[in-house]
């Protein structure tokens, strides 16, 4: 089995946060087995802690004018480096200026080709010898744009990724295209806010409205939904409100003000421009038709607590996965919803803590990921329910609750999450763990 471990692992219990002794001593074990568990896993320190992260939907290689001229062997090798770049943004709590931030992670798309078995070293702590590691690719910044208030969520547009959708703890909604801001900071201007392009206003503009739930129509270029924790809900189409450069406000096409409780997530159906669903504090997943006068199409309880995130299948739209905020994951047949015993899948303790995102595998329709406050990030198939309620692989590195987790578009393993433990960690399980899918 091949790994790579190429970086310094974040948040080490010598030098992080005050942590409860369970938590150092279930790192501490995790990190002596990452070389059995992972087939490639970096980890980085971050400056704050991030509630959202995305895989870009590119995938870039060096040209030969971008190598350095170095050993022709070294040319080869970087020929065969891939750079994927990474969303994220900050979440300090009015303690710093909170920023966007722009990624690129480079690694190699073939590891076994690179791994040098021409000398063996002896590793005292494992009493056995490991071949020499791959050269280090280190995670670099490509730009960073200040921002107002913390990066509650942050969301590339699918049709044109340079441009970014941002709530923040103000109630706010701000669209940056990242093509209009320097990569780079002066020392003079580090804290100045960068302006966004445009402003989504929403009816009911006002203080404690958080957004934590955004999400763009896959099929009509343009179009937001957004929830706000007072329950208010809206519609903004980008492309067909802009019609001066002298405004950057843009008025929302339709609000919704008939919900009770605080918007937790909110998402179109993927095959569908006119649809959408989203759960809230009461428990409930909602269904919207916008071509319909009604507030909703579906209406129904999930559970008795909060329930805090959903995805739609992308292979099969009318299966959607629920996490609630007792740590059960559901996964319903929306066509039959509204009836009893209408749950695919029930997995009631899934996580021990809140479940903080669910999100179906964009290639594998069975098999859905979920993370949570309780440090892990969990993969399931649905298919194997029956052995270990489905779970397939639990990565437990971070040692405080996982905020959020995105599946990689390239590589069909990969994995990107980040903590409230600072910790960025990209990771790929075992192939011997993952090698019937194909």
């Amino acid at each position: 089995m091949s790994t790579i471990i190429d970086a310094p692992l974040a948040t080490d219990p010598d030098s992080g946060p005050l942590l409860d002794q369970q938590a150092h001593s279930n790192y501490r074990i995790w990190k002596k087995n990452t070389p059995f568990l992972y087939d490639y896993i970096s980890t980085h320190a971050l400056l704050w802690p991030s509630m959202t992260i995305q895989f870009f939907p590119d995938l870039d290689k060096p040209s030969d004018n971008q190598i350095p001229p170095t050993t022709q062997q070294s040319k080869d090798i970087d020929h065969n480096v891939v750079y994927q770049r990474l969303l994220l943004g900050t979440f300090t709590s009015n303690q710093a200026v909170d920023s966007i931030s722009i990624l690129q992670l480079p690694y190699y798309d073939n590891l076994n080709k690179h791994l040098n078995i021409d000398k063996l070293n002896y590793n005292p702590d494992k009493s056995e010898f490991e071949m020499t590691t791959v050269p280090k690719k280190k995670m670099s910044m490509l730009q960073k744009i200040n921002h107002l208030g913390d990066v509650n969520k942050l969301v590339y547009m699918p049709q044109n990724p340079d441009v970014l959708v941002s709530g923040n703890d103000y109630g706010s909604l701000v669209i940056y295209d990242r093509t209009k801001h320097s990569s780079y900071k002066n020392t003079s201007d580090s804290e100045d806010i960068n302006k966004p392009q445009l402003t989504l206003q929403s009816s009911n503009q006002g203080e404690g409205e958080q957004i934590f739930a955004v999400d763009w129509n896959k099929q009509k270029e343009g179009t937001i939904v957004s929830g706000k924790m007072n329950g208010s809900v809206n519609i903004h189409d980008i492309k067909s409100s802009f019609t001066s450069t002298d405004s950057t406000d843009i008025h929302p096409l339709r609000t919704y003000d008939c919900f009770f409780h605080g918007v937790n997530d909110v998402q179109w159906v993927p095959d569908h421009e006119a649809i959408f669903a989203f759960v809230d504090e009461g428990g409930a997943f909602k269904l919207v038709d916008t071509r319909t006068t009604g507030s909703t199409a579906i209406d129904r309880s999930i559970t008795q607590g909060p329930a805090n995130t959903l995805s739609f299948n992308p292979q099969n739209s009318a299966y959607t996965v629920i996490g609630d905020g007792s740590g059960n994951i559901s996964v319903w047949d929306i066509r039959n919803i509204k009836h009893s015993g209408s749950e695919v899948l029930t997995i009631q303790k899934a996580h021990d803590e809140v479940i903080t995102r669910v999100k179906w595998h964009p290639k594998f329709h069975s098999v859905f990921g979920s993370s949570s406050g309780d440090k892990t990030v969990k993969i399931f198939d649905v298919g194997q329910c029956e052995k270990n309620n489905g779970m397939v692989f639990v990565h437990s590195g971070h040692m405080l609750g996982v905020n959020d987790f995105d599946w990689s578009l390239h590589d069909d393993w990969m994995v990107g999450s980040v903590a409230d433990d600072n910790s960025l960690h990209v990771w790929k399980p075992s192939y011997d763990i993952v090698k019937g899918y194909k």
